[in-house]
């Protein structure tokens, strides 16, 4: 692949960290895995960015969710922090942006200089909700995989992944943009290129997001809770 290849995930409403990227890099395509929106405070600068700038864009499971008034399919934990931070930022979408989401598909099959690619936020079988992490037994892996083959581009579990599995089937995650884990708060990509895939960090301004976090409107709590994941990367 000679052309240089941007992939972006669970973005969050983080626009300091989306931004960061952004000025860091070049691209000639830019691909969205989904999870432009929930726990971050701007979830509408988010939307705009990725529907000017990215070239594919799949649904995540938080789109999914805000879009038509679904459960998010997340543990309670998350569960919480989901409806606290939309209630909070909700007023910010405009229906422009609401039906930008409604419109994202689940799945996206591309070829690309001779590869096909799949897009999927969770997993090829199940695009919104399957998770895949790196500690996972390769067979399941490979149920959730559900006979891909080529390389899938997956996002979800905000933890960076890249293995093969055979030689017919390639999977990466590019880790989460606006809510890393991994203990590293930088805000975690890959670029692909000339074939080979690079996973890269970029620091951003942490600060502005704590900011940006503490204006909400939600419980200490959730602030607390929000704001100690931007900072220590987990």
């Amino acid at each position: 692949m000679g052309m240089r290849i941007l992939v972006v995930s669970d973005i969050h409403g983080n626009m300091p960290a989306l931004k960061a990227i952004g000025d860091n890099e070049g691209w000639d395509i830019m691909i969205c895995l989904g999870d432009l929106v929930d726990y971050g405070p701007w979830p509408d600068e988010v939307i705009d960015y990725i529907m000017e700038n990215a070239d594919y864009t799949v649904m995540g499971n938080h789109d999914y969710s805000l879009a038509f008034g679904a459960e998010c399919g997340c543990s309670e934990e998350y569960v919480e922090l989901t409806l606290h931070t939309r209630k909070a930022t909700f007023h910010r979408l405009s229906e422009l942006h609401k039906s930008y989401l409604q419109s994202l598909p689940e799945k996206l099959d591309l070829e690309m200089e001779g590869k096909v690619i799949h897009l999927v936020h969770g997993s090829y079988k199940n695009p919104l909700y399957g998770f895949i992490s790196p500690s996972m037994p390769e067979k399941a892996i490979l149920k959730e995989m559900d006979g891909a083959k080529g390389i899938v581009l997956f996002g979800h579990s905000h933890i960076p992944m890249e293995r093969e599995l055979g030689e017919d089937l390639k999977i990466i995650n590019p880790g989460s943009v606006g809510f890393p884990k991994e203990n590293d708060p930088r805000a975690s990509y890959i670029v692909i290129e000339n074939g080979k895939f690079h996973l890269k960090k970029v620091e951003y301004d942490i600060e502005k997001m704590v900011s940006g976090i503490e204006s909400m409107e939600i419980p200490e709590e959730i602030k607390n809770r929000l704001i100690l994941s931007i900072r220590e990367g987990k």
